[in-house]
């Protein structure tokens, strides 16, 4: 019974980190969501239907808007490998997280394992030396 409280209590602080920086990840998504939802707002409230000549362009960035979504779709791929991290930190299986992201397994391993994943490096060579 104490084996499997400690082995719940190593699990449980073991999620704390992957928890966290999936957290700080899914804000840093809505910060980039809401500037580019902000972004189209702006460009809106400015009257575009004001314009009078139709190949009159306001003044503004190149690519705004696909230089904004494209910081929303970066942030949204670090809120995937934050949950993937965090799934993978609780015990769930490479097959359950293909399942969810509708890929192999192994296309699964081979886009999201970390080095979490991999196992801990000898720092002492096979004879002792470094």
């Amino acid at each position: 019974m104490r084996r499997r409280q400690a082995l719940r209590e190593d699990r449980t602080e073991a999620l704390c980190e992957p928890r966290h920086e999936l957290r700080a990840a899914a804000y840093r998504a809505a910060a980039a969501a809401r500037a580019l939802a902000a972004l189209v707002d702006a460009e809106e409230a400015r009257g575009e239907g004001e314009m009078e000549d139709r190949h009159w362009r306001p003044e503004r960035t190149a690519a705004l808007y696909t230089r904004a979504a494209r910081s929303l779709v970066e942030a949204a791929g670090d809120v995937l490998a934050a949950a993937v991290r965090a799934d993978r930190t609780a015990g769930d299986s490479w097959t359950a997280v293909s399942r969810v992201l509708d890929i192999s397994a192994d296309t699964a391993v081979r886009r999201h394992r970390s080095a979490a994943d991999a196992p801990p490096v000898d720092p002492v060579g096979p004879n002792g030396s470094n």
